[in-house]
């Protein structure tokens, strides 16, 4: 029976992305020259490589040595349940608040057992800028997940409108005021002055290493 029993890295669930719609596009699966094109990867070793730790994980089958012959091993709509597609929306600073334009960049591929709880919310990612957030292991470069439908509490991580500037921080409450709190000491709270308005809650974060 086919079961997966060790979620996929970044990288690894973007290769079995690109496996199932290649697939689902062109009736045959890639060739490790094709994949190792697609990500710009120097040599074929990385696509094998990958490949080889999809199978390791119980999400892909290879028959034989042939070319092409990877395949997806669970059925389209139970790949699609673990593979997660999300709007990237460009930077978000975990620092001074800043006032910019969204820009999207593209979207991300991300194995959906990290967001069981997010199932058919609004989600999108945001790469953080800045380090007020070291405290709680969120560093600059680190990819966020955000909940836009979620409810916030106090204590989480979340992304806010402050003042007319967006940034990331912990949700806090002094007596009965909200306030945003920097999870490091070189970096000050923000406290609203005339609004504050949470945008989404953090539910994963990615680091590329």
């Amino acid at each position: 029976m086919f079961s997966t029993s060790r979620k996929l890295t970044e990288r690894q669930t973007q290769v079995l992305v690109f496996i199932r719609d290649f697939k689902n596009q062109e009736g045959v699966a890639p060739t490790y020259r094709e994949i190792a094109h697609h990500f710009g990867f120097k040599s074929t070793k990385a696509a094998v490589d990958h490949v080889r730790a999809l199978k390791s994980k119980g999400y892909v089958t290879l028959a034989g040595r042939r070319s092409r012959s990877i395949m997806v091993g669970p059925s389209d709509a139970d790949l699609s349940d673990r593979v997660v597609s999300i709007p990237l929306l460009g930077e978000i600073p975990a620092g001074q608040p800043e006032s910019k334009e969204e820009n999207t960049l593209g979207r991300i591929a991300v194995d959906g057992t990290m967001l069981d709880l997010c199932k058919g919310h609004r989600l999108f990612a945001l790469m953080v800028s800045g380090e007020s957030m070291i405290g709680r292991n969120i560093r600059d470069g680190d990819w966020a997940i955000v909940d836009a439908d979620a409810s916030a509490k106090e204590g989480e991580v979340v992304v806010a409108l402050i003042d007319g500037g967006n940034t990331l921080k912990t949700l806090a409450k002094k007596k009965d005021s909200f306030y945003l709190k920097s999870e490091n000491p070189d970096h000050p709270n923000w406290i609203p002055l005339t609004e504050m308005i949470v945008q989404g809650v953090v539910k994963a974060v990615i680091r590329r290493v």
